[in-house]
Order: C-alpha cells, then structure tokens, then sequence
C-alpha cells in the first residue's frame, strides 16, 4: 500500500495557518454580491450541507428538503436531507459500497454491499461579526457503523471565503492523531469500541460517540458568484487507504481532495472534483424550500352585492337565495351541506376539497354569503364539514366582516368581533331549511398509473412495478361508504426477488417479496367504513373488509379532540387476519387482535408529538414516538421510533423500526389554492416487530387540523 509522505501534515498546518490569518482581517463586502448566481453553502458527499469528505457548520434553509447524488470509487452516496429548524439539519443516506459484495454469490451475485444510514447536524453558536459558526454532528446514528463519526466544526464567513476548522472521531479519524480531550471527563472516551460493522446494525452506540483520537479537520471554500461558482478544497482524514473493520482499502495519492460546485438555479447544482488525486467524482444536488408559497394565488372571485329589487325578492322567495349561493359558491368548489335565512340570521354549512387552509374556507364563504344577503342581515354563521364530520362554528358579525374585506378593517379586528366554537354532536346540515339533492347511491372514481417497488435489496438496487391504480368510493348514505383500490400490472421485474423472509417472529410484513410476486394483479382494499359523532369533539370510524393489501379485519376508531385543547386522544382496535399473498379474496392462517391509544400534542412552533401505546401486528407490546414539524404551507417533516418487547436478536438487522416521512402540499406547485399532498415516508428495512396496520381514513388525519389552535394559526387566510 502507497504510504504518504508527511509533507501532508505540512500541507494541513498552511492551510489552518491562512485560516487563522484570514480570521484577523476584516473582508468587505465587493461587486460580487450583487450578481445573479444564488452561490450558497452546497452539499457534501454524504448529503448534509459540507465541503466534500468532511462537513461544515453551516445549514440548509429552515424548511428545505434536499436530494443528493455523489459518485466517486468505491462509494456512491444519495440522500434526503431535510431542516425542520434553521439549526437542526437530519439525513438519510444510501450508499453503494463497490469494491465489496452484498453477500455471498447464490442470491445477490454481483451485487456490491449497499449501506443505510441517519445522519444529525445541529448549531451549537450562530455566526457573528467576530465569531464562527458552531456545529456538533453524528453520522451513521444506528446503523452498521461503516461510515459512524462525530464532529465539532466551525465556520466564518470572510468575504467570499469559507472557512472550516475542527475535530473529528471516527471515519473522520481512522488514524486518529491526538488524544482524546474528553478522556479527562470518563474513560470510556479514550478508545473506540467498535469502528464499524456492527453485527445486527440499529443499535445507537452511544458509548462509542466522541471517543478514541481524534483529527483536525480542515477546508476552505471559495465563492465565484460572477460565474455561479464554488471552488473546494480539504484535507480528508478518513484515510480510505487504510485497513479498517469492514473496509477494503483504495490507493490513495493526495489527502487533498478538490472540487467546484456549479449553481443553475437555486434548486439545481452540479458538481465535479478530485478525490485523493486518482478519482474523478460527480454529484448534484436539487432543492427545495417549502416554508414558503411562492407562486401568487388567483384571487377571490367577484360578487356583486344584492340591488334593492333583488333583496326584496329573495324576502318573499327563500329559495331564490339558496339558489344563487349554492350557485356562486360552486363557482370557487365549495359546496353547501345546509343553508337557512332567518330575517338577521344566515346560517351556511359547507365542505371543499380546494383549500388546505379552513379559515380560507370559512372567509370565501362568508364573502359570498354577505353579498347575496338582505342588508337586513347581521350574522353570518359558517358551519364547516370535513368528510362527514362538522368541525366547527365561525360567527360572523357581517359589518365587521365588510369592513375587513374592504380592508378598512383587519384579520385580527375582526377576530375579537367573531366567535368560533364546536358543535359536532348536532351538525348544522341535519336541520337546514335548505338541504342540496343528492342522488344515492353516489358513484366516486379516480384512475392513474402508479409505482410499487423494493430498493436496495441484494437481488438488485430496484426492483419495480408500474401498474394501472383505480380508486371507487360508494356512497350509500351520508356516512356508510365503501372504499375500494384495484391494481392492474402494466410491467414489473419482480421475478428477480429471491430473498425470502428469514424471520423468526409472525411474518406480518417481511414477506413483502411474495405480495409483490403473486400480487401483480391485486385488490389493494375492499372495505366499507361508518363515520358517527355521538358527542362534542368525540369521534368514532368503524371498517370492515380487505382493509389494507396485507391484512382484513373489523374494528374501530375512537377520537377525542377536545377544540379549544392542544391535545388529543386516539384509541384503535381490530381484529385482522392476513390476507392471501395473490391479493384477492383469499387469507392465510395467522391472526391476531391489535389495539393501541394514542396521544397528540401540539406544541410552539408547529411542532407535534404522538406518542402511541399498544400491540402491534405480530404480537410483540410497546410504543411508538412520532415527532414532527408542520410548516404555514403545509409542508410536514417527521421522524418516528418504535421500541417493542422483541430482542434485537428477534427483531433482525436494524434491531429496532425507524423511519422518517414529509409531505409537500400540492397547492405550492400550482397557481391555485388545492388540497392534497405529495407525501413520501421511508422505513430503512421492512420487519415484522413494531408492525402497524395501515389505517385508511385514519380521525386523526381528517380532524387533527380543525381544533381552535389550528383556526387561529391560520386566520390570517380569512380575507384570502
């Protein structure tokens, strides 16, 4: 193996003497800052915001999401990263390891080893005039360990330079140099245990965390934003030429590596570079902020308000007005459930699929109710629905709510002359004067093609499906409906898995692999569902069928959403049995009864936390943790854990259930307000232990947003 000469070392000490140099002297602001090219801090090879190998301590935006590709021999990285905070940053990565195997030739080939992995950088210090900014990071956080380290790294700006200085353990030390300065504190800092490969992978091997020797860390960046560029340079201490647990080592030349960055736009940026002076790497990175609607909205439609003529004949003829709100409201996709005029009282109820946003909802419609109403009118309630459910109340005082619309007034004056509340045991439409036709049984259908796939498998990175998805809802009364999923194949190249389940536990979703094989053609769902709200804020969803495409069952859904509570209880029981691999009509033998309570939390700062409790799929008992953070938009980030009474040993590789998932509201791509998400979620391995059933039409998901604190999180859209 080629040894270095340690003219390095003299290398890194000139770099970090510019750094300190740099540090003393005050860099203005030039020409450069006022050119077109958006030259921001970039991803690194892993996917967190970094210089290539080692990471920096700056973040991407708060609310970004960010995909990432970085290929250079042996190791081709992709990850998501998302910032749910403008100091917290989370990633996960996948990486091809190709100078190493998968595993033995008989069922993976020549397939190269594949790695998962969860990735924190957090801000300790915030840049200022004269300080750096300060990030602490973990990589690998309960995963194999190939790639775990931990850093401590600060960053100044100084004009167009970006300087990285700090420490790092672990990959980031393979060869650490210095002794450990944490030693002092505990011993058990001043050896690593276990460099990598560990032997089920999952564990957080907090003990290993910081510890061993260490190494300095060290780049520079530079910004060209005449020309959209960024140049890169460090010093890499991971020392891939080395010998280490589960690593083959690769000729090195250089411990310098080198890159430059171009930005397209500020969602597109390409990269290319040098690693240890042999290697030609190439990666990009396409992002996005989601914090944010920046595309303008069409603006309410125009009503013209009622003639004198006109409010005299709606007097004497009621459903003159039903007539022409039911009409105008259709013309901006609301839609009345129940309607009553009552000399100074106007009562409207109303659902919509187009807005995201309820106080958008009640605001339009109250725009519309005013203006069709005699002048005599002084209140306008609006009921709001969502599915079969009212959510909740909003009186209107109508002369306060004029005078905000003609903006002589604001959303917050017009909040302390309204009054919201929550009757949902005695829902408006059952007693409206006037109630629209609606023919039953109601016919509903989608139809569009769609993805079913396995990634990362030994077999082959992606194995897929397209195949032919068409959704049929039966309404048969106003709460009894049946939902049904019907999937046609259109091409798949699943007849490459050959992976069977090894699990020693009920194999209630590790048996993927044959649904996929013999479900080509499948019935997804075939279920009917009942929808009752016996009393204020309690909620109850009973289903029965094909409830999901691996189990069929009966049960129910009790929720409590207290309105003016930023709290809320779920209880959820069935009782399921597993559903024939083909997909149809058939079952298999095992069975089990699930049943677990949940608890909800919304805390500042649109943070939510979900704490579930109960029995899971194949038996095992214990709990979830879901947290995650909902953005103004919409935009949804969340993590979750699953802790059960299986052993690691039991549970298999990953030891225990993690995963992460984000939705993307729809409406943020279009120039017109629409409900819907683009959601995506992803468990790194599919196990039986800590396995849920997959609610359909979950409570949660269809009242968790119509408390009061929801409504006044988002009165501001009132006048939208």
């Amino acid at each position: 193996m080629q040894q270095l000469v340690t003219t390095d070392l003299d290398k890194l000490k000139f770099i970090l003497s510019v750094s300190i140099a740099l540090l003393c002297v005050n860099i203005f602001a030039d020409i450069d800052d006022y050119f077109s090219h958006n030259v921001t801090s970039s991803a690194g090879y892993y996917g967190e915001t970094g210089i290539l190998e080692i990471p920096n301590a700056r973040f991407l935006d708060e609310g970004t999401l960010s995909f990432s590709y970085s290929s250079s021999f042996p190791n081709e990285f992709t990850g998501i990263t998302a910032s749910p905070f403008d100091w917290l940053e989370a990633t996960y990565r996948y990486v091809e390891v190709e100078n190493q195997k998968y595993g033995q030739s008989f069922y993976s080939g020549n397939q190269s080893y594949k790695d998962k992995g969860f990735d924190f950088k957090v801000r300790l210090l915030k840049e200022g005039y004269y300080l750096p900014q300060v990030a602490l990071g973990l990589r690998d956080i309960a995963g194999t360990g190939l790639f775990s380290s931990e850093y401590l790294v600060a960053t100044k700006r100084l004009g167009p330079f970006d300087i990285t200085s700090g420490m790092g353990w672990g990959n980031l030390a393979v060869n650490g140099t210095y002794a450990n300065p944490f030693a002092s504190l505990d011993d058990r800092f001043r050896t690593r245990n276990s460099q990598s490969g560990y032997e089920l992978g999952g564990d957080f091997n907090y003990k290993d965390w910081f510890s061993g020797k260490f190494s300095l860390l060290g780049g520079l960046e530079y910004d060209l934003k005449k020309y959209g560029l960024k140049f890169k340079l460090e010093y890499d201490t991971s020392e891939p030429d080395q010998l280490a647990p589960n690593r083959t080592p690769v000729p090195v030349q250089s411990r310098f590596n080198f890159g430059i960055d171009y930005f397209f736009t500020d969602f597109l940026r390409v990269g290319i570079g040098i690693d240890r002076g042999n290697q030609f790497r190439l990666s990009f990175t396409l992002k996005g902020t989601y914090s944010k609607d920046t595309i303008p909205k069409a603006s309410p439609k125009t009503v013209q308000n009622l003639n004198d003529d006109q409010s005299e004949r709606i007097r004497k003829d009621k459903m003159l007005f039903y007539r022409s709100l039911n009409r105008s409201l259709r013309d901006e996709s609301i839609f009345i459930q129940g309607a009553s005029i009552e000399e100074e009282i106007v009562d409207v109820s109303v659902a919509s699929s187009k807005f995201n946003s309820f106080p958008r909802l009640a605001g339009r419609t109250a725009r519309i109710t005013s203006a069709l109403s005699p002048e005599e009118v002084d209140l306008i309630n609006v009921h709001v629905m969502n599915g079969e459910y009212e959510a909740f109340k909003i009186n209107f005082d109508r002369k306060e709510f004029d005078r905000a619309n003609k903006l002589n007034s604001s959303p917050s004056e017009l909040l302390i002359s309204s009054s919201i509340k929550s009757e949902s045991s005695k829902p408006f439409h059952e007693v409206s004067d006037f109630k629209p036709t609606v023919n039953l049984p109601q016919f509903d259908w989608t139809m569009n093609p769609a993805l079913r796939h396995q990634i990362g498998g030994p077999e082959a990175f992606y194995l897929g499906q397209l195949w032919w998805k068409t959704d049929l809802s039966v309404k048969f009364r106003r709460n009894l409906t049946l939902y049904t999923t019907i999937g046609l194949d259109i091409y798949n190249n699943f007849n490459e898995l050959n992976n069977p389940s090894q699990s020693t536990i009920p194999r209630v979703r590790s048996d993927i692999q044959e649904y996929l094989k013999q479900g080509q053609n499948n019935i997804q769902m075939f279920k009917f569902e009942y929808l009752v709200a016996p009393l204020d804020d309690v909620y109850i969803r009973m289903d029965f069928g094909l409830l999901e495409e691996m189990f069929g069952g009966l049960g129910g859904e009790l929720y409590y959403r207290p309105f003016n509570k930023p709290y809320s209880f779920g209880l959820n029981a069935h009782r399921v049995r597993q559903r024939g691999y083909e997909q149809r009509f058939g079952f298999r033998d095992y069975e089990n009864t699930v049943a677990n309570i949940s608890m909800y939390y919304d805390w500042p700062g649109g943070v939510t936390s979900h704490l579930l409790v109960g029995e899971y799929l194949a038996g095992d008992k214990g709990f979830t943790l879901d947290l995650s953070r909902r953005f103004e938009t919409g935009f949804t980030l969340g993590v979750f854990a699953t802790f059960t009474d299986l052993s690691a040993e039991e549970f298999g590789e990953g030891s225990f259930d993690k995963g992460f998932y984000f939705a993307i509201p729809t409406e943020l791509f279009y120039t017109d307000y629409r409900r819907g998400a683009i959601p995506f979620g992803m468990h790194p391995l599919t196990k039986d232990g800590g396995a849920l059933l997959n609610y359909h039409n979950s409570l949660y998901s269809i009242m968790s947003d119509t408390n009061k604190k929801s409504i006044l999180r988002d009165w501001l859209h009132i006048l939208d």
